[in-house]
């Protein structure tokens, strides 16, 4: 089985310190843990996929019927050309990583990811970031539902309450594997 890690939506807008998951991600140590981690997976020849959502300055791809995007574009947020969509402070994304542009609340959402993925045979996806409400769930059903073996590093995930991320990881128990980051450096 071939493993790739994905990290989802480390950037200011969604992690910074004016958005709703800024405390359950700094008191989880996320971006610490998702530069070790992805240090971890560098080393061992994992390829490390940095995901973010982000979208045209006039919002031409927002998915136009959407609730929560159409209430960021209200806001300004989630611009693809503004500072929202930097990765977090202090988050350590390499040049050999990839980085994929989203425009919805999967991973999987207006990219290749899972054209990219199937074309270099990987089939298990280490999942870990923000939130874990959101876009955690959607993107681990989808890959389950595309076929993957789907693995969620648990401590790498934050949302905006632990109630809201506990109830994830339940949620998403039957679908995909729930694990942490020390016990994936332990197994592999």
């Amino acid at each position: 089985m071939s493993s790739a890690l994905i990290i989802i939506d480390l950037i200011q807008d969604i992690v910074g310190e004016h958005s709703a998951s800024h405390s359950q991600t700094q008191a989880r140590g996320i971006i610490p843990l998702a530069n070790s981690t992805a240090a971890y997976a560098r080393r061992q020849n994992v390829p490390v996929i940095w995901i973010k959502v982000g979208f045209a300055d006039d919002y031409h791809d927002i998915p136009a019927n959407s609730p929560m995007f159409s209430g960021a574009k209200r806001a300004g947020r989630l611009r693809l050309s503004a500072n929202g969509c930097d990765w977090a402070e202090g988050l350590d994304v390499h040049a050999q990583d990839e980085i994929v542009v989203k425009k919805a609340v999967s991973a999987f959402a207006g990219n290749q990811l899972q054209q990219w993925l199937n074309d270099r045979g990987y089939d298990h996806l280490l999942l870990g970031g923000v939130s874990s409400l959101m876009a955690i769930q959607s993107t681990a059903r989808q890959a389950h539902d595309l076929g993957f073996k789907v693995s969620i590093l648990e401590d790498l995930c934050a949302a905006a309450t632990q109630e809201a991320h506990q109830q994830s990881m339940t949620a998403l128990a039957g679908m995909a594997h729930i694990t942490n980051t020390t016990a994936w450096v332990q197994e592999s």
